[in-house]
């Protein structure tokens, strides 16, 4: 099998990175209230390998928050409650496993807790400060592909060191010669 080039290996290391929402939104809540952000994935070692990582299928505030122990959980069905179909979520955190019927989401349940302890001018600012991180980690992990695909390009252009060749989309080509000169010369004058 032959080795990967750095190109390769930066746009594969993307999905290694932690997904920025989910780690803006973690931050915050960490900074904020160290217990709330603790407990929502306290001894849940399956959701925080899915939620913290690139391949966090949803936001993380989307999320269903088990009703028994209070961390997050996944979706996995439906059941009726009080005579209509709802969501169901089923905790997978260690001595859990229990199943909530429309479940709140995380999003739901940061207002209920941050109604006791903030203002709610703070709870406003909080949604700017999350967006603000995923944005500097997202530009950032863009910056570093950009770096490692230039010096990929740079690394084969030097290896192969043949000028690359020009092609019109379509497979069209100029049906009198005078056309194809006139072509030729413009490309040459760019």
């Amino acid at each position: 099998m032959s080795e990967k080039s750095l190109a390769h290996q930066a746009l594969t290391s993307t999905f290694a990175m932690p997904d920025e929402r989910s780690f803006g939104v973690f931050k915050m809540l960490n900074d904020v209230y160290p217990a709330f952000a603790k407990k929502i994935l306290d001894g849940n070692v399956l959701m925080t390998s899915l939620v913290m990582s690139g391949y966090n299928p949803m936001d993380i505030l989307d999320y269903p928050i088990c009703g028994k122990c209070e961390t997050l959980a996944p979706y996995n069905g439906y059941g009726i409650k009080d005579g209509k179909v709802v969501q169901r979520c089923t905790c997978v955190a260690d001595k859990c496993g229990a199943s909530t019927l429309n479940p709140v989401t995380l999003r739901q349940w940061i207002k209920y807790e941050m109604k006791k302890k903030v203002s709610e001018d703070f709870y406003e600012a909080i949604e700017l400060a999350i967006d603000e991180i995923a944005y500097t980690m997202l530009m950032k992990q863009m910056m570093e592909v950009s770096h490692y695909m230039k010096l990929h390009n740079k690394k084969e252009q030097t290896v192969n060191n043949v000028e690359p060749e020009i092609t019109h989309y379509g497979g069209l080509k100029p049906e009198l010669p005078l056309d194809a000169i006139e072509i030729k010369e413009e490309l040459e004058g760019e």
